[in-house]
């Protein structure tokens, strides 16, 4: 296709959302193309350091206490209403004015899955012959297929939903149902721009996120294989993985070389303040395990809850890539996000998966049933129980499989290959 052309990609939420994108943008833009990367401020020193453009797509503040938003973020029952109709949902105005004058000099827009504003320009500049949309999904459970339903945590209700296709389609039916009135001020804003309430897709939350050129499913087969019920033009491209341009800190760098693997304990840069008791339950772990330990504590005021003195062995750090840690790890406690799962795959060290919400759960379950991890729920996530849970993981069994998967990995370049798809758009315009 010819160089030059102007991606764009609209997208909501952590750092964990954003990192696919930078991976694939940096490729595009090493092939000669302009990328912008339309999200949150908060996002934009880290866009920067990767050399693409940053945008501002969001008319939303950021929160004045962090803790209290991921509190009700990652709340069990009400969490995910908070996050599609109160945050993604309720910013689609502002997001639009702001996404629009942008993506009147685009080429190829690239959504995900809360991108509301994203969406509507998508579908609306590609009928007018503007650009070409795409929309891309991180995780197996953004699709909803009803031949490989996500899990929910619940086993009973998993068991129940999974037996058959059938089945799956009324929790599709269901869900659509509950979540319906999430959407609610996307379907207004559409109203007011003279757009049917909904797109001919459905609801934006579920099929209407998917644009009809094409979606880019950003993780492997052997997370999730395709399925009869995934939208027309799915490209499965695979992890696309962000090299972080951050070095370690040399003390955790000497830390980690300097005695046996430590055990990891991330909940990423959003889940770890909604957990308060997760830190101090890990570091007594590790103490009972007898093992060194790395604490990922995400702020200083998560780190104040924790001795000051730690016991030797056990350091604590704010935040490194996981990237150029978890490969030194015996073992890897994390929350379930798609990006953290995909770098504890690829580092081949077993997993324990403490999910907290959002598609950990499903996560949690495909990592468990590749046989490269075990999973205890937040709400049970305590010393004796971590401890135990990694007792089990911490033999040589866990440990083949996890490399035997890494293996795999190496194969697929998921940044590469969306780059590829999405030059393919871009040049068809």
């Amino acid at each position: 296709m010819p160089a030059g052309r102007h991606i764009v990609f609209a997208t909501v939420g952590s750092l964990g959302d954003l990192f696919p994108f930078l991976a694939v943008g940096q490729v595009l833009a090493a092939r000669g193309h302009r990328v912008t990367v339309a999200t949150h401020p908060v996002h934009r020193e880290a866009i920067g350091r990767a050399g693409l453009v940053f945008a501002d797509a969001s008319g939303m503040p950021e929160p004045d206490d962090r803790e209290a938003f991921t509190a009700k973020a990652f709340h069990p029952w009400r969490g995910p209403a908070f996050v599609v109709r109160d945050f993604a949902a309720a910013d689609v105005r502002a997001s639009h004015a702001k996404l629009a004058p942008l993506c009147a000099t685009a080429d190829v827009l690239v959504t995900s899955t809360l991108a509301f504003a994203g969406q509507i320009l998508g579908e609306t500049l590609e009928a007018a012959g503007q650009l070409r949309w795409l929309s891309a999904v991180l995780a197996p459970a953004s699709f909803l297929s009803a031949y490989d339903m996500p899990a929910t945590g619940l086993s009973a209700l998993d068991r129940f939903f999974r037996a058959t296709p059938a089945r799956g389609r009324l929790l599709q039916r269901l869900s659509r149902r509950v979540t319906r009135s999430w959407t609610a001020p996307v379907r207004a804003f559409r109203h007011e721009l003279g757009l049917p309430p909904e797109s001919p897709r459905g609801d934006p939350f579920h099929r209407g996120q998917f644009a009809p050129g094409g979606t880019l499913a950003l993780f492997p087969a052997l997370l999730g294989e395709p399925q009869p019920d995934w939208p027309p033009r799915a490209t499965q491209c695979g992890f696309a993985r962000y090299a972080q341009p951050d070095g370690l800190d040399p003390a955790l760098a000497d830390f980690l070389h300097d005695g046996p693997p430590p055990i990891v304990f991330s909940l990423g840069s959003t889940a770890v303040h909604a957990n308060a008791s997760f830190l101090r339950e890990s570091l007594a772990a590790a103490v009972a395990l007898d093992r060194r330990a790395v604490l990922f504590t995400g702020s200083p005021e998560m780190r104040a809850r924790l001795p000051r003195r730690l016991p030797d062995g056990i350091v604590c750090v704010e935040y490194a890539p996981h990237a150029a840690v978890f490969p030194h790890a015996a073992a890897v406690v994390h929350h379930g996000g798609v990006g953290t799962s995909a770098e504890a795959l690829h580092a081949g060290v077993p997993s324990l998966v403490v999910p907290h919400g959002f598609d950990q759960h499903d996560n949690a379950a495909r990592l468990q049933r590749l046989g490269v991890a075990g999973v205890l729920p937040a709400t049970r996530y305590r010393r004796a129980a971590a401890a135990a849970r990694l007792a089990d993981l911490l033999d040589a069994a866990h440990a083949r499989r996890a490399r035997t998967v890494a293996g795999w990995l190496e194969r697929t370049d998921g940044a590469a290959a969306a780059a590829d798809a999405i030059g393919q758009a871009a040049g068809s315009t």
